[in-house]
């Protein structure tokens, strides 16, 4: 989840339109990954893009689903911590895959593939092998994003 402070916030509520905020930065207190999603909506001709910064899997499955010949993805990367990718600091690499599945606790665990072929996954568990999940849900594969 992201976070905002009014101190942040760029002129006035609503000055962008009816329900629009701009905001200088936003922060992110967990150390958990996140989406980095571009979007192309087509008004009246004219191509305008725009990119979500999404912090979730069903939120990104929300947006996957709304797909439609006036709005479309054209680029999705993930952000993962160090933990995650094993590299000494965040890292943003389009992503390929994402599979929801659940551990022997039943808690969530979310495996990721990106282009390189590495594979991420967000269990905290020391050990954690991802053959042992079940009830696999995929959410994203590549193929998913639409072409203009």
């Amino acid at each position: 989840m992201f976070r905002t402070h009014d101190a942040d916030m760029l002129g006035l509520p609503g000055m962008f339109g009816e329900g629009q905020y701009q905001w200088h930065q936003v922060s992110k207190v967990l150390r958990n990954h996140w989406y980095h999603v571009t979007v192309q909506a087509k008004t009246e001709g004219r191509i305008s893009e725009a990119v979500l910064m999404i912090d979730s899997e069903p939120r990104l499955q929300q947006l996957l689903i709304a797909q439609n010949a006036e709005t479309i993805i054209t680029d999705v990367q993930v952000v993962t911590p160090a933990h995650m990718n094993g590299a000494g600091g965040w890292r943003m690499e389009t992503l390929t895959k994402v599979t929801l599945g659940e551990d022997q606790n039943e808690c969530v665990v979310c495996l990721l593939e990106v282009d390189t072929g590495a594979k991420y996954h967000s269990s905290h568990n020391p050990g954690f092998k991802s053959d042992v999940l079940s009830n696999l849900r995929p959410v994203y594969h590549a193929n998913m994003i639409r072409t203009a």
